[in-house]
């Protein structure tokens, strides 16, 4: 049996990979059907002699060859059976989608998994069981069929599969690209740590998050936690951090929860980012992606409303984001590009008259690069939530303005990104709810061109300081330790 780092080849970079239980309608079997592995690919299943196209064979043991990764999506009953003929057949590592082990708490069930683990101790390593397995662009390796095949640097440990889930998808949706994604369930044998430990040096994986719901070794838990927050941004939630999640988490995984005040000391103490929810942990990943770090907690926003601007300097300051005015300079150039009438020539900034400006002078990639020039601003938030009125006041000539508008408000950031090398975070308020056809085809364009320059876009404002906190929060960690 592979130890040590070895067991981490055959998961990330398998020679070959077998799934038992492969249908037409199975999501391991339609997402490895579409992914580099295909060629060395093998589907077995006693019902099934060839599924898409490719042959499937009746047992492991009929496959000519060497495995070195299997996933396993078979009922429980039959499952220990299957993994003595995986054994047998030489198997480095079996990831076991099946549920219905410890995670239910009935005693039959846990006895079931500790079965498993007697079984494979020291014959071949296991992820699961309960676990959608590992999303690995460079290996072929995929969870869902939507799932990129592009390889990206982000690096993601959940123990939940729901979670591992969603991030590849957001793939697509939030323009992120990932190196591994794995999703380790039960924990029966390799768990969160492992996986930790062992991105924490990955050269392929520039930042971390990390999904946990219990553990059962705390000590190594904070240490491969420190060990990886001192070489990249780890972005950690922990599921179940009331009464209720705690129930929650244990009859998910069967995890030991533990008390939120002791979580929330691991995080602060280890330097790991805690985030409270999933959206904040999808968001703080998407800045972390895209963004420079800034050099400060000082911010510009850019926005077409007074009255929601005063809101969100409010929910700054309580995220410990300062809002300063700008210099004097800046204020200066400001005042020969922004209409006084209607405006507020200050941070934040209310220029709304400048969205109906795409002439060669005043426009705003011009307000953009000033605001950008300030050395008391180390961060901005552009947002565009003005198509609704602009449609109001040109009419038919609306769709050509908002073209050449894109290309100002893109120019713009991107100045303010690689030649101010300050973060920018773009809101686009897209919401189907209050949206019509041509608002929506309108705001996802800008949110599309955007996305395609770089730039970690988000539905709000509250989401973009929320992302903003954490970045300024590590930003801060890090010129601290130099």
């Amino acid at each position: 049996m592979a130890t040590g780092d070895k067991i981490f080849e055959y998961i990330f970079a398998p020679r070959s990979l077998a799934i038992i239980g492969a249908s037409p309608h199975d999501i391991a079997t339609l997402s490895h059907l579409k992914t580099k592995i295909r060629d060395r690919l093998y589907l077995v299943n006693p019902r099934h002699t060839e599924i898409m196209g490719k042959k499937c064979y009746p047992g492991i043991r009929n496959v000519d060859g060497e495995i070195d990764y299997v996933i396993l999506s078979v009922s429980a009953a039959v499952l220990p059976k299957i993994l003595e003929e995986c054994i047998q057949k030489g198997v480095k590592v079996a990831q076991i989608f099946t549920a219905g082990y410890s995670e239910t708490g009935v005693p039959e069930a846990i006895e079931r998994e500790r079965e498993l683990q007697r079984l494979a101790k020291g014959r071949i390593r296991l992820i699961g069981p309960n676990c959608f397995g590992v999303y690995c662009p460079k290996a072929g390796l995929s969870i869902v069929p939507e799932s990129p095949t592009e390889e990206g640097h982000i690096g993601v440990v959940a123990q939940s599969g729901s979670v591992a889930e969603c991030f590849s998808y957001f793939a697509t949706t939030k323009n992120l690209r990932f190196s591994k994604v794995i999703s380790y369930g039960n924990a029966a044998d390799l768990d969160g740590t492992d996986f930790l430990e062992y991105l924490a040096d990955d050269p392929e994986t520039k930042m971390i998050a990390f999904y946990i719901e219990g553990t059962k070794d705390a000590a190594r838990l904070n240490a491969a936690l420190a060990g990886a927050a001192g070489q990249k941004p780890v972005i950690a939630i922990k599921g179940g951090m009331t009464e209720q999640g705690m129930r929650a988490a244990a009859s998910h995984t069967a995890s030991l929860a533990g008390s939120p005040e002791i979580w929330s000391a691991v995080f602060r103490q280890t330097g790991a980012i805690q985030v409270e929810s999933f959206d904040e942990m999808v968001h703080t990943v998407m800045a972390f992606d895209a963004c420079h770090l800034p050099a400060g907690r000082t911010m510009a926003l850019i926005t077409n409303s007074g009255g929601f601007s005063v809101i969100q300097t409010d929910r700054c300051l309580k995220a410990g984001i300062e809002v300063p005015r700008f210099s004097a300079g800046t204020l200066q150039s400001l005042r020969t590009l922004v209409p006084l009438a209607g405006t507020s020539i200050g941070n934040p900034l209310d220029a709304w008259p400048i969205y109906y400006n795409v002439s060669p002078r005043g426009n705003i990639a011009d307000i953009i690069k000033v605001v950008a020039s300030d050395p008391n601003i180390h961060s901005l938030v552009f947002q565009f939530d003005q198509f609704r009125y602009l449609r109001r006041a040109l009419g038919q000539k609306v769709e050509a303005h908002m073209e050449r508008l894109i290309e100002l408000m893109v120019e713009g950031c991107q100045q303010a990104r690689e030649n101010a090398k300050k973060p920018v975070l773009v809101t686009v308020s897209i919401d189907p709810y209050l949206e019509d056809a041509q608002d929506r085809q309108i705001n996802l364009a800008v949110k599309r061109a955007f996305a395609d320059a770089g730039f970690p876009v988000y539905a709000t404002l509250d989401a973009a300081i929320g992302a903003l906190s954490n970045l300024c929060t590590y930003s801060l960690r890090q010129r601290r330790n130099v």
